[in-house]
């Protein structure tokens, strides 16, 4: 009798796994179904939230004047606040541990750093090795770092060479770039069968300016300061030119804002030689529409590293919008449903965003900068409701009664949501959601998505783990 193989297993070796998974107790993880209860189908399209909508959704939440003002503002906002009881309450070290990875709470335009002392550059260095140093990591082929392999990433950053004064030099991104703690590619895992890349901190958007303040010792990664982060960038990504010619790109006073996940950016007005994705939230210089599409200026890297500027074309179709949204709920929810299902990814990896991202790029599309870190954003709008973690939740949700859905973000130094609004006496957020829940019989059911869900559900959009409210109208 020939033996049975089953993908290179024998039938009888095959039945003793399953029985063993049978008798051990073991459960698996799956996927969560798009639609978790008690959410429904019908609360999977905008519509449906903005119908609920109290005084209709088509209202100014903030004026262009309000926006400018808020992000002026943002620049120099404090790290200390009230709480709901009227105790202190503060950010500090929720800022400072972020800096770690190179997140900054406060904006600066990089075409305005004249010069960067060399001793806060390596003070920076030292406190990123310090952190990558004690750390557990390890690679896509389950492989741990050993120290030599992480002394290795460390030479790479050029450290002896920093001068005590650097003259930046400044560039704009020709793609949409990876922003590394480290200059590598390579993953850090943290665990054996980890998913998360912990040498990631964020993403910048095509046609960001930056700082250049270092080179990589191979000279093939530069380390930037960017509006909202330190980190290191591929070289091969970064054009040179001067702030009056990178401003004419990325501050343009005529443009359009890409409103869905990405669009396809072209070289020639036939739409047939491909450039690069521009992802949400992102801005093109506009040189004129008509009936065939959009002609757009954008950067251009020369052989030498240097700028040029030249015409891309985007489809007629394509979603964008002619400068800023107008700020209202309608326009809010209709953009982040525009990314329902996406995929989860870890500081923006994989083309794709975690929940801050997602936050990040739906609010740009109303010219609203917010930071990269879900604390920072928190505290980045008109006013903030902050309160103790172990706050009633009953006391939560009398906070959350006096809200506006799709203008409030909920949530903690971890994670942060949208809020939808109340149906039958049960909340509901939207976010980008790396968590999982477990089933009555404990089976683990991964997200990992932008979903819609109660505010019951186990994971970051529980309302019990929640320590603020951002509030970003009057």
């Amino acid at each position: 009798m020939k033996r049975i193989v089953v993908s290179g297993l024998t039938l009888g070796m095959l039945i003793i796994i399953v029985l063993f998974v049978l008798f051990s107790g073991i459960v698996f993880a799956d996927f969560a179904p798009k639609v978790i209860p008690p959410a429904t189908d019908a609360m999977q399209h905008p519509e449906f939230w903005i119908g609920r909508i109290t005084g209709g959704a088509d209202r100014i939440m903030l004026t262009p004047e309000q926006i400018r003002e808020l992000n002026e503002k943002n620049r120099t906002l404090p790290y200390e606040t009230t709480d709901i009881n009227g105790n202190p309450y503060s950010i500090a070290n929720i800022v400072a541990r972020i800096d770690n990875i190179g997140i900054q709470f406060l904006f600066e335009n990089p075409l305005k750093i004249q010069t960067f002392t060399g001793d806060s550059l390596r003070a920076r260095f030292k406190s990123t090795r310090g952190y990558f140093q004690k750390g557990t990591y390890f690679d896509r082929r389950q492989v741990q770092f050993t120290d030599e392999m992480k002394q290795e990433l460390l030479d790479k950053t050029a450290f002896d060479s920093i001068p005590d004064t650097i003259i930046p030099m400044y560039g704009i991104l020709t793609a949409y770039t990876l922003n590394r703690i480290l200059p590598t590619n390579l993953p850090a895992l943290g665990g054996a069968c980890g998913w998360l890349d912990l040498m990631q901190s964020a993403s910048f958007d095509y046609g960001t300016p930056v700082a250049v303040l270092h080179a990589s010792a191979d000279i093939d990664w530069y380390y930037v300061r960017g509006e909202t982060a330190f980190g290191w960038v591929p070289a091969s990504q970064v054009a040179f030119g001067t702030p009056a010619e990178i401003g004419k790109l990325a501050y343009s006073d005529n443009f359009i804002v890409v409103t869905e996940h990405k669009i396809p950016l072209y070289a020639n007005k036939a739409f047939s030689a491909f450039i690069t994705d521009v992802y949400m939230g992102s801005r093109l210089a506009l040189r004129k529409k008509d009936a065939s599409g959009y002609e757009v200026l954008v950067p251009y890297r020369n052989a030498d590293g240097s700028l040029t500027t030249v015409s891309g074309w985007v489809k007629p179709d394509a979603d964008v919008t002619i400068g800023y949204q107008p700020f209202t709920q309608r326009n809010i929810l209709n953009t982040i449903f525009n990314l329902l299902y996406r995929p989860y990814g870890w500081a923006d990896s994989n083309y794709e965003r975690d929940c801050c991202g997602t936050i990040r790029a739906v609010y740009k599309t109303f010219g609203i900068f917010l930071p990269r870190w879900t604390t920072h954003q928190l505290h980045s709008g008109v006013r903030v409701l902050a309160f103790p973690e172990n706050t009633p939740k009953e006391r939560k949700y009398q906070l959350l009664d006096s809200c506006e859905p799709a203008v409030s973000l909920v949530g903690n130094q971890g994670h942060i949501c949208m809020y939808l609004g109340k149906v039958d006496g049960t909340y509901y957020v939207i976010h980008q959601s790396g968590y999982s829940y477990h089933t009555d019989n404990g089976t683990e059911m991964m997200v990992r998505r932008v979903n819609v869900n109660d505010t019951e559900l186990e994971g970051g959009s529980n309302i019990d783990s929640w320590t603020e409210i951002g509030i970003f109208c009057h």
